[in-house]
């Protein structure tokens, strides 16, 4: 679309989550990706991908509010559940609330757990068996069963946040068949019921996750029937007109709205949460802001105190999630690609990589490997045979706090 200052609606910069019913107002530029959801979720479950920050909770919200007659759905956030259990717990909770499980099925889960609770005594749950109740994997599929019921023949729509948060929390604590069992679980049950869907989500790629699974000796598939769904930055008219409805109502003095935001939106790579942070930084310097003096403000949130845009995730993740040599060759690929806008093609990024003096012996196949690992991380993408960034604001980022420093 294209607009006009006086279609601009005040908003107030806001961070976190939002709530399901302010989501049709706030969310700028993604009802057409939502529609497209709904197309896709009528075929099979699908992986909700992106990097960081592209507002993907803020889609599955909206995906919630604009539902379509023929779909039930209910959204968890898995991040700060314990284990498996704990996510079964709370899953049952958020289904009762909604009134998609009865008052009989919520009594004998907590009752479940009281039970546990006796058991355990104060032990490590992941590693004692029960014997005597239950598996929470069978209280899962009952569950879930119950869920289906409450639909009355309507597809029935299990959205999980963060749930590789979740898997990535149980396998440091090397609770590597619970988190198996959770896995091979949920795609056992999209395939036994035909009208549950469920949706993966989360800032931690699935396949870090698998890959440590891997490493155990797990061989199996758990997301092959999981249809990815990718989440592009805004739309350039759409991201303009976020940053404009920002601005008019963080009341930032503009000498044309209309030319400002547009900058914002492109320094901002059209990421909502970026887009914010400029315009907070934008409220905080009370001047009268003019299209050349947006073209800084990239700049600024690489400088300002506490990184609250926070790029170092972007780095530091790499020794969460990375082994060490691993993290080590990402980041020397990192700062050669950080040193051009365009990307590399592959032979020229290999030539300069392995002249770097931590990279000598590196060979072409491990280079390529780690590419593909970066690319899967969305760090990266392969485009007209290049290797390069994939955000901008990113690349210039790692650029100034790294690349430039020919480490």
């Amino acid at each position: 679309m294209t607009w006009s200052t006086n279609d601009l609606r005040p908003f107030q910069v806001q961070f976190g989550t939002l709530s399901m019913e302010e989501a049709p107002r706030r969310v700028i530029g993604r009802e057409e990706l939502v529609e497209k959801l709904w197309r896709d979720l009528e075929g099979k479950s699908i992986r909700l991908m992106s990097e960081r920050r592209m507002g993907k909770t803020w889609i599955l919200l909206l995906a919630r509010a604009l539902q379509p007659e023929g779909a039930v759905c209910l959204h968890i956030n898995a991040e700060d559940k314990s284990g498996a259990p704990d996510f079964v717990f709370h899953l049952n909770e958020e289904l009762h609330q909604a009134g998609l499980v009865s008052d009989n099925w919520r009594k004998k889960i907590k009752d479940w757990f009281r039970r546990i609770e006796q058991k355990v005594q104060g032990q490590d749950l992941g590693k004692i068996t029960l014997p005597t109740l239950d598996s929470w994997g069978n209280l899962l599929e009952n569950t879930c069963q119950q869920f289906i019921e409450s639909c009355d023949g309507k597809m029935a729509v299990l959205m999980i946040d963060e749930l590789p948060y979740l898997l990535d929390k149980i396998i440091g604590k090397k609770r590597f068949d619970e988190a198996i069992e959770l896995l091979d679980k949920l795609r056992a049950l999209r395939q036994k019921y035909p009208t549950l869907r469920m949706i993966y989500c989360g800032s931690l790629s699935l396949h870090l996750v698998l890959k440590k699974l891997n490493d155990e000796g797990y061989t199996g598939q758990p997301i092959n029937d999981l249809s990815p769904f990718e989440v592009p930055p805004l739309s350039p008219d759409d991201a303009s007109y976020l940053a404009g409805c920002l601005l008019l109502g963080g009341n930032v003095q503009c000498s044309d709205i209309n030319q400002v935001a547009k900058v914002v939106a492109e320094q901002s790579n059209g990421v909502p949460f970026y887009i914010q942070h400029a315009v907070k930084l934008m409220i905080e310097q009370r001047i009268i802001w003019m299209p050349q003096e947006c073209e800084k403000l990239s700049n600024q949130l690489y400088t300002a105190e506490g990184d609250p845009a926070q790029f170092a995730y972007y780095e530091n993740r790499l020794d969460q999630h990375y082994p060490e040599d691993i993290a080590l060759q990402a980041r020397e690929i990192l700062d050669v690609l950080s040193e051009s806008p365009e990307g590399r093609p592959f032979t020229q990024l290999e030539n300069l990589v392995r002249h770097r003096p931590k990279m000598l012996t590196l060979d072409p196949e491990r280079i390529l490997h780690v590419l593909r690992d970066l690319q899967q991380d969305h760090y990266i993408v392969l485009e007209k045979d290049h290797w390069r960034f994939k955000l901008e604001i990113v690349r210039r980022w790692w650029y100034e706090a790294r690349g430039r420093y020919g480490l």
